[in-house]
């Protein structure tokens, strides 16, 4: 099936400084291959598209976010006769489930943004910065199916803890504060990706052209940090955040 070709990008480097602005020579060497970027047809990623990989860790804006393993929680305890702590349990693993789902979301829309940036510093290869965007691309839809389906979950059981009395309550209800504020900047940079990925969808299936799909691309690359680095921030104070153990 033949594709529109798609327009190369002029866009300048980061604007906050956060992400190296490009130099002319290498902006020069891949403005040829940038565009490559928004084709939908370069085959399935090794796996298969629903396949997900983890990420790295490597913040656009420098900070590290936070991994899983920093991450303590409860398990959920459904025990009858303490169901104050059984409902605070449910609603502190449901909120991590968030926050984990917008890791791993967020953490591709942060290689992808970044595979841009490497590209024009001539940081990376035409191809490796292509198979960065495929494997982000393809991973794409079950990054917005896992946060969707965890989201779903934790709006059930919200309020769990604000019954907590216990010694426990305090540490419980810091520890939330912190997972609340982390799924929600988390949400927003996912959300940022899920703009993207629709925007690359629609161009695909001929809703606008290639001069709107490049526009698109480069106010999306632009202005990614806000959000990510909105998210990295919570999810490093969430790693300080004390466990909550609800009894």
């Amino acid at each position: 099936m033949s594709r529109a070709r798609r327009a190369s990008p002029h866009g300048r480097g980061w604007g906050n400084g956060l992400l190296l602005t490009a130099g002319f020579a290498g902006i020069a060497a891949a403005l040829v291959v940038v565009a490559a970027q928004l084709q939908p047809d370069d085959g399935p990623a090794v796996g298969g598209p629903t396949t997900s990989s983890a990420p790295t860790g490597a913040s656009v804006a420098g900070v590290q976010s936070a991994t899983p393993q920093s991450v303590q929680s409860a398990t959920p305890q459904r025990d009858a006769a303490n169901p104050a702590a059984a409902a605070c349990s449910g609603e502190i693993a449901a909120t991590e489930a968030v926050v984990t789902a917008a890791r791993v979301a967020a953490g591709h829309w942060r290689e992808h943004v970044q595979a841009r940036t490497d590209l024009l510093t001539a940081k990376n290869t035409e191809a490796i910065t292509k198979a960065i965007w495929k494997r982000t691309r393809l991973a794409g839809p079950a990054d917005q199916a896992r946060l969707d389906a965890a989201t779903a979950g934790q709006k059930k059981v919200v309020g769990g803890c604000q019954g907590l009395t216990s010694a426990a309550a305090p540490a419980c209800k810091q520890r939330l504060a912190a997972l609340t504020a982390a799924a929600a900047t988390g949400r927003a940079a996912s959300g940022d990706w899920a703009a993207h990925l629709a925007m690359m969808k629609a161009h695909a299936a001929g809703d606008f052209g290639a001069e709107h799909a490049q526009h698109l691309w480069v106010a999306a690359w632009q202005n990614a940090p806000k959000n990510l680095d909105a998210f990295a921030q919570a999810d490093a104070a969430l790693a300080k955040a004390p466990t909550c153990r609800p009894s």
